[in-house]
């Protein structure tokens, strides 16, 4: 499936993990609603005298999180005091900290990680997957990470004597086509004690796994229009079993999966970007990599 794929992604957005968020940031119950007003240019704070703004407070957001789609016009009202409040003391705190740190290496190694971590977030909203591109990977991988458990169509006839259950088989020997299937509803109609009796032992489709283990294996065993020869053992009973469809092309609806799929897609294409640039780069390891 596709979770198979999303283990090879290289970068992930993050996002904010408070009740409310969701749709890109989106507040969407009423009492999580924005604060109105505000816009890039407003006025939040001073310290020090000097003006902060939204937009001050967006970067630190975005910068700290990751995701560019964060905005505190977009945040429910009672959490907007609290990231200008952390804003605030990251600024109150740094010209402090800048004479002790900004100038060790350990600084400057934390800088180069931020910056590549930044680019490449960046880098990974630039790029563009088109619903096309997206249906044509899912089609050419259909059988390969889209395709769910087979499907079953039966009856069943349940019992709780073997003697019977083999009597019921032999009185079907024989028949095939419609007649089969309505013998096979009557006497289920009439002996079998699964609440299916009432309509002709019809069990519809099923997933084989959910299923008694011999149960499965009969059915599955079987080709459409065929009966079990032999009464099939469950903790339910003895079983008669009439298969009617085997649907083996059955796959998770593009729509479900599109989203998975774009994100791989755009994953895929950062990762080829990257291995561009490491296929440039002169690299020689003077120890053992492990």
């Amino acid at each position: 499936m596709i979770k198979k794929l999303l283990l090879t992604t290289s970068i992930a957005i993050s996002a904010f993990a408070f009740a409310g968020m969701a749709h890109g940031g989106k507040a969407q119950a009423h009492n999580m609603a924005p604060m109105k007003g505000l816009t890039d240019s407003t006025v939040v704070a001073t310290i020090d005298g000097k003006k902060v703004t939204v937009k001050d407070v967006n970067a630190y957001m975005q910068g700290m999180t990751k995701d560019f789609r964060i905005k505190l016009q977009d945040l429910p009202a009672q959490h907007v005091g609290d990231f200008v409040k952390k804003y605030l003391e990251t600024e109150k705190y740094y010209n402090a900290a800048a004479k002790e740190i900004t100038k060790t290496p350990q600084y400057k190694a934390l800088m180069k990680k931020i910056a590549v971590d930044l680019w490449m977030t960046q880098e990974y909203n630039k790029i563009k997957v088109s619903e096309k591109e997206a249906k044509a990977f899912y089609d050419k991988n259909k059988d390969l990470y889209f395709k769910t458990d087979p499907k079953l169509k039966a009856r069943h006839i349940v019992v709780k004597d073997e003697k019977l259950a083999q009597k019921i088989i032999n009185e079907l020997k024989g028949l095939h086509g419609k007649a089969l299937e309505k013998k096979f509803a009557e006497l289920a109609k009439k002996y079998s004690i699964g609440p299916s009796k009432v309509d002709g032992g019809e069990l519809g489709y099923f997933d084989p796994k959910s299923m008694a283990p011999n149960f499965a294996k009969a059915a599955s065993s079987l080709k459409v229009g065929e009966i079990t020869t032999k009464p099939v053992p469950t903790r339910f009973g003895y079983h008669v079993i009439l298969l009617e469809d085997k649907n083996t092309k059955n796959y998770v609806p593009f729509n479900k999966v599109k989203g998975q799929i774009i994100a791989y897609l755009k994953n895929k294409k950062l990762d080829d970007e990257l291995t561009n640039i490491d296929n440039k780069t002169k690299v020689k390891y003077l120890i053992p990599k492990k």
